[in-house]
C-alpha cells in the first residue's frame, strides 16, 4: 500500500525548531509534527506516486519488520490527522 499526502494546496506548512506545523484548511486543524512524523510528511509530499511504509523505513536507513511495522502505525495517525491518504 502506498501513501501520499492530502493535495497540498490545502496545506500551510510552518518550521518550528526541528518539528512542522501543519494547518490542513479543508478540515481547519492545525497540527505540529515531531521531528520523526515531520521527515516522514516531507517524504510524503515530495513524491507524486506515493511511497510505502517499507520504503519509508528504509529512506530513514532502519529497513527492519519492526521499523515498517512502525511506520505503518505512523502513517495511520496522519491517514487520521487528515494529513495523509493511501494510494489506491
Amino acid at each position: 500500500m502506498r501513501w501520499h499526502t492530502v493535495p497540498r494546496k490545502l496545506l500551510a506548512l510552518r518550521n518550528f525548531h526541528g518539528e512542522l506545523v501543519v494547518r490542513n484548511a479543508a478540515t481547519g486543524s492545525t497540527h505540529l509534527l515531531q521531528p520523526l512524523a515531520a521527515e516522514v510528511f516531507a517524504r510524503l509530499m515530495e513524491t507524486r506516486q506515493g511511497l510505502t511504509a517499507k520504503e519509508l523505513a528504509g529512506m530513514l536507513n532502519d529497513d527492519e519488520a519492526s521499523a515498517t511495522a512502525a511506520m505503518e502505525q505512523l502513517l495511520d495517525e496522519l491517514k487520521r490527522l487528515g494529513l495523509a491518504e493511501r494510494v489506491d
